[in-house]
Formats: C-alpha cells, sequence, structure tokens
C-alpha cells in the first residue's frame, strides 16, 4: 500500500460553522465591478509536451501604434451600453469618419464635435421696432459696402489687357492674402452682402408680422449677379457650399412669399370665387335635374297616348284600288310604328358617373351626388359653369404658381450641396453651434448674427413662410468660419467706395463707377436672369 492511501494519515474533514465562513469572506473585500455575463473565448489549450525544449525569446517594447491596437482588441470588463443604431462585435474598431482631401480647409484636428458645446447667451425676448428698424439700417449699409468691393475687387482680378479689368485705387499689398486670393475674396464679399440684405429686409418682414413683396423683388436682380459669379468659377467641395446657400436663400425667399400671399389676399379671393362658384353649380345641377324630369315626363305621356289610342276608320282612300299610276307603293309592315325622335334620344342616353369618376371634387359638389351616380347630361350642366376673375387676382395665381415652382427648384440645388453632411466636414465649428443648441425654431431673434460662438439652429421647413433669419445667421457663421484661413476681414477689409467728385467720368461722360454686369441699383445684368415671376 502506498503511504498516499495510508487512511491513518488522511486529515479528517473539518465542519464550517456560518460565522466562519462569513469571517473568511471578508477577506476577499466587495467586488466593484462583476465580470460581464458574457466572457470572451478561452485561449486555445496547449500542447502537453513538445519535442523540443522551450527557448527565451528577447522581449521587444511593442510600438505605440501596436500597443493601442491590443488596447481596443483587449475585451472591457465594464459592462457598458452599446449604441442601439451601430451594433458592434467585441474587438471591432470603428472606422474614423472621412475626410475630404479636395479641400483647403481640412477639418480641424482639436475639435471634438460632441463636446464643442456652444455658450448659451441669455434669451434677449421680442425687441420693440425701434430695435429691428436700426439692425435693417445697418445691414443695409454693410450689404451695400460689401457689394461695391466685390464688384471692385472682381474686376481688379482681370489681366491687364482685358477691356473689364480695372485696377483699384490702394491695391493690397502682393504678399497678403487679399492679394493671393482676390477673386476668392471678391466672391465672399459678395456672399456676404447678399447674407446682409436678406438680414436687413428679413428682420424688417419679421417686425412687421408680413411680407413686403415689393421688397424681396429689389434682392432678385442682385441674387442672380451674385450666384453667377459663383457657378462660373471652379471650386472645390468647401467653397461649393456657399453655391447652396444661395440657393437656400432663394428658395426661403420664394417660400416665403407663396405662404404669406396664400394666407392674405389671394386666400381670400379664391375662398369668394370657391362659394361663388359652389352656388353655381349646384344652381345648374338642379336645372339640369329639372330638364331630365320634364323629358322622362314627355317621353312618358308620349307612349301612353300611343298605346290608349283607338284605331280610327279606314279613308276612302285607303281602300281606293291600288292599280293608280300616281299612288305610292308602302313596303313597311303595317304593325312597326315609326320611332319617335324624343324616344331615341332617351334609348341612346350614356350611362351615370359613379362616385370617383368625375372631376368634380370636394364641396363643388352637391351633397347629393357626393355617394350616388350622376347622370351624365347633369355632370355636363355642372362643368359648364364659369366666372370672370379680375387682373390682379390672375397675376396673384401666376406669381403664386411660378414661384412655388422656383421654390422647389432652388431648395432641391441647395440640399445637394449644402446640409448637415457637408457642414460636419468643412464647417465643424457651425456644426457644432447647429447640432448642440437650445433654441427653438421660432427664435430667429435671439442671436447676434455677428456673434462667432452662440448657439444656431438649422433652418427648418421653408412651407412655413419662416426660417429664413436662421438661413441669413447660418450664411454668416460659414463666412467667418471659412473665411480665417484666407485672413477674410468683412466690413474691416472692403475696398473704399470714393466720394461723388473722386470718381472718375463714366462711358456717358457721368462720374461712376458702374462697370457692365454690375447690379448697384438693382437691374439685372446682362445675359443673367433670375427666377423672377413674371408681371
Amino acid at each position: 500500500m502506498r503511504p498516499a492511501d495510508n487512511p491513518s494519515r488522511r486529515r479528517p474533514r473539518r465542519t464550517w460553522t456560518r460565522d466562519e465562513l462569513l469571517k473568511s469572506l471578508e477577506i476577499i473585500g466587495h467586488l466593484h465591478t462583476p465580470l460581464p455575463p458574457i466572457l470572451p473565448p478561452s485561449p486555445p489549450v496547449s500542447r502537453p509536451s513538445s519535442p523540443a525544449p522551450p527557448t527565451k525569446r528577447k522581449y521587444d517594447a511593442p510600438s505605440e501604434q501596436e500597443r493601442s491596437k491590443r488596447l481596443r482588441g483587449l475585451p472591457d470588463r465594464r459592462v457598458l451600453p452599446m449604441p442601439r443604431n451601430e451594433p458592434c462585435e467585441d474587438g471591432e474598431v470603428r472606422e474614423d469618419p472621412p475626410v475630404a482631401s479636395s479641400s483647403r480647409i481640412p477639418v480641424a484636428p482639436g475639435i471634438d464635435i460632441p463636446n464643442a458645446v456652444p455658450i448659451r447667451r441669455p434669451r434677449r425676448g421680442r425687441m420693440d421696432n425701434r430695435h429691428y428698424d436700426l439692425l435693417h439700417d445697418k445691414y443695409h449699409q454693410q450689404g451695400r459696402v460689401l457689394k461695391y468691393s466685390g464688384d471692385s475687387r472682381f474686376w481688379s482680378t482681370f489681366a491687364v489687357g482685358k477691356k473689364e479689368y480695372k485696377p483699384l485705387a490702394n491695391p493690397p499689398p502682393p504678399n497678403s492674402m487679399y492679394h493671393k486670393y482676390g477673386g476668392l475674396i471678391a466672391r465672399l464679399e459678395l456672399v456676404d452682402a447678399l447674407v446682409c440684405f436678406t438680414y436687413a429686409i428679413w428682420i424688417r418682414d419679421y417686425a412687421k408680422r408680413t411680407c413686403y413683396r415689393t421688397s424681396w423683388s429689389t434682392i432678385e436682380a442682385f441674387l442672380a449677379w451674385c450666384k453667377q459669379k459663383w457657378l462660373s468659377e471652379e471650386v472645390i467641395d468647401a467653397e461649393r457650399s456657399f453655391i447652396g446657400l444661395i440657393y437656400m436663400i432663394e428658395g426661403f425667399i420664394y417660400a416665403r412669399k407663396v405662404a404669406y400671399l396664400a394666407e392674405s389676399q389671394l386666400g381670400e379671393d379664391v375662398a369668394k370665387l370657391y362659394d361663388s362658384m359652389r352656388v353655381e353649380v349646384d344652381q345648374a345641377a338642379t336645372k339640369a335635374e329639372q330638364a331630365h324630369l320634364s323629358t322622362d315626363l314627355n317621353l312618358g305621356l308620349m307612349a301612353q297616348k300611343a298605346q290608349g289610342t283607338p284605331p280610327m276608320l279606314p279613308s276612302p282612300a285607303s281602300i281606293a284600288p291600288t292599280n293608280s299610276a300616281n299612288s305610292t307603293p308602302t313596303t313597311r309592315d303595317e304593325g312597326t310604328p315609326l320611332p319617335h325622335p324624343a324616344a331615341a334620344s332617351a334609348s341612346q342616353q350614356r350611362p351615370p358617373l359613379l362616385p370617383g369618376q368625375h372631376p368634380i371634387r370636394g364641396k363643388l359638389l352637391p351633397q347629393r351626388y357626393r355617394e350616388a351616380p350622376i347622370p351624365a347630361d347633369t355632370m355636363d350642366a355642372m362643368l359648364s359653369v364659369t366666372s370672370r376673375v379680375s387682373l390682379p387676382f390672375l397675376q396673384n395665381i401666376r406669381e403664386q404658381v411660378n414661384s412655388t415652382t422656383a421654390a422647389a427648384h432652388c431648395l432641391r440645388e441647395a440640399q445637394a450641396t449644402l446640409n448637415l453632411t457637408t457642414l460636419v466636414r468643412f464647417f465643424p465649428t457651425t456644426f457644432a453651434r447647429v447640432i448642440n443648441t437650445t433654441l427653438l425654431p421660432t427664435e430667429e431673434y435671439e442671436p447676434d448674427i455677428e456673434d462667432e460662438e452662440g448657439e444656431l439652429y438649422w433652418p427648418g421647413q421653408s412651407i412655413t413662410g419662416e426660417g429664413l433669419g436662421w438661413v441669413c445667421l447660418l450664411g454668416k457663421a460659414m463666412i467667418k468660419e471659412f473665411g480665417k484661413a484666407y485672413g477674410y476681414k468683412g466690413v474691416d477689409g472692403v475696398v473704399p467706395k470714393p466720394k461723388p467728385e473722386e470718381a472718375g467720368p463714366g462711358p456717358n461722360g457721368f462720374h461712376s463707377q458702374q462697370r457692365s454686369g454690375s447690379t448697384p441699383q438693382g437691374y439685372t445684368p446682362r445675359g443673367n436672369s433670375a427666377l423672377t415671376t413674371p408681371p
């Protein structure tokens, strides 16, 4: 017997009490991070024996890249909630968001988009109309200054031999950003002027809670000029966002005009015309019903008369001999009477129209026919109803149709080049201000348009007629963020407009700085036209 099997050397089993077990467990302490219910798979079991003796290998310190890969590949002992719409497996490394390589301004590496919370300014509330009038005057004047500077700087970028070339009185230094990127600075000043003009007109509309269509028509020519300057240049992806901004401004202007025109005079005129047409359609249907009843009554009386009339006595001519040379032969059967014209038309009636088969819908259709078949002659009578309209009413209808079509076109073009995806790629600071916001869609008056750190809001649905203020605030933020890389100074870096006595004589002998194609007075440039509504 082996010593290990000797029963005399075995230790007797000790019986543990509950207090002793608890006291022993106190040594372990409290487990702060329990293990997850699902553990990662165990490593493969090594072989029990190896033919070759193990050799020691010199330890190589892992590189920084390998260490980060190992840390990301190790399972986390903590139980963390996984995102709902981004499932991933253990050890999977998510890809970084793509960064555009074709843009001059890459995404800033030091900005953490989710944590870049904008400054939340105190709510100011609605101000009095005097405050909004001052804002209108301020940004209308800034728009004029920027527009003149953009036009002058644009003409100075042409070659010296071109007829469009006009040098600046005080050109920027050759090594300055304004000299290197003169064309881009000119286009930035033009779109900046467009934002200022739009914001000035909108702020006055907002103060009066209305929409002055005549005021918005004054911006159409310059908008077309600004858009043409951006479309005629070869731009990169980041610059293409400003083309989307111009289209967004134009689309929101048309949508505002559509919404306010439908709620004002046009809506009232359409309601009056609709009510009068309802009465006339009902009267036409009643007359058609009465005519149909009288026709049926006459047909019935004639049929009853034809059946109840006794046979007449034969005339002498009928019993005369039939060998007369002047007699007319009769080949008709004596028992078949000739059909009456009214009876023939009644037999060829068209089938009635069932509900859903006729073009009249809604309250224009009389109540008695909304769920019943309509005779064809009654439908013809209702469709023949017409009404006279005034010339202003027709003009408003035409403008409404054209504005709706133009708004749809502009917003389709805008969403292709300016959206949240392009905003986060090329304007990360503006994107963070838009996403991490507590402002409401109706608080367009709250932010200061010159603020570069406050909250913003992505423009909402244009069909409401609102949101144009948010478009201007968004555009100003984009211009400021994009222009920093090129030293863009806005109003502080414009080309000063000379006084009238300092301006040289124009082509007609007048003192003017006007160039062909520019639009200081709001006229449409040659060869360009906006999506305007015809008169």
